[in-house]
């Protein structure tokens, strides 16, 4: 994801914080760690390839890199994406920004 995210982008980021990580169950955390693939689909989940403040978020939904959807929402200075709530938004990057989010999101199982 490294040499991904050094592109020109741009890109926005749904960095979920060192907390959310940590509330993962550790089971998950070792498939995670055991799977490439998975990890690389997980983390790509949390990346969009546009640039998108705050103030830009809009109710709908976005297209990620991991190829799903994921529902963002903006209320005042709300931001939500799927069931996370934005702890910090709006760290600027060379390429995007970054939105820190209170858990580690999981994309759809295909079907």
């Amino acid at each position: 994801m490294a040499d991904t995210l050094k592109a020109a982008g741009p890109y926005t980021v749904f960095a979920p914080s060192d907390a959310a990580f940590r509330a993962l169950p550790a089971k998950t955390l070792a498939e995670l760690k055991a799977d490439p693939a998975q990890l690389k689909s997980v983390l790509s989940y949390h990346i969009v390839p546009a640039r998108l403040a705050a103030a830009d978020i809009k109710p709908g939904n976005a297209k990620t890199l991991q190829g799903a959807d994921l529902a963002l929402a903006r209320a005042g200075s709300f931001v939500t994406v799927e069931d996370a709530m934005a702890e910090t938004t709006d760290i600027n990057a060379s390429n995007g920004v970054v939105h820190v989010i209170d858990r580690v999101l999981v994309p759809p199982r295909k079907k």
